[in-house]
């Protein structure tokens, strides 16, 4: 049995904050918004066409799934992608040097899901 990992989806009260967030951070657009029933966008996570993550208005009366988390290596890179993130606007924390010796700098999108870059 061959499994292939293709996405994420993820669930939001305000998918399209959600969406500018992400595309902001530099992720490319695969799909945009289809339908103001459901949204439905989607962003490549890598530089392929997939994996990629789906944006996804969450209905009214519904309760929002629990957060998510996103987990990317960057090639030890970290800083770099620091400085690109603080030229956007988008406010985040400076990387921290983990106990193991590694750099982490970790990102909360505006519904509370973490992005950790490593």
């Amino acid at each position: 049995m061959n499994i292939h990992f293709h996405g994420l989806n993820f669930y939001s009260k305000q998918p399209q904050i959600i969406f500018d967030f992400y595309k902001a951070l530099g992720f490319r657009v695969v799909q945009e918004k289809e339908s103001d029933d459901y949204y439905g966008a989607a962003l490549a996570l890598t530089d392929e066409k997939e994996p990629v993550m789906w944006i996804w208005s969450i209905p009214e009366g519904k309760e929002q799934p629990c957060c998510n988390n996103l987990y990317f290596t960057t090639d030890g890179k970290v800083d770099e992608i620091y400085e690109n993130i603080k030229a956007t606007g988008i406010d985040c924390p400076e990387p921290i040097k983990t106990f193991w010796g590694g750099t982490e700098l970790t990102v909360i999108d505006p519904d509370g899901n973490t992005i950790l870059f490593l």
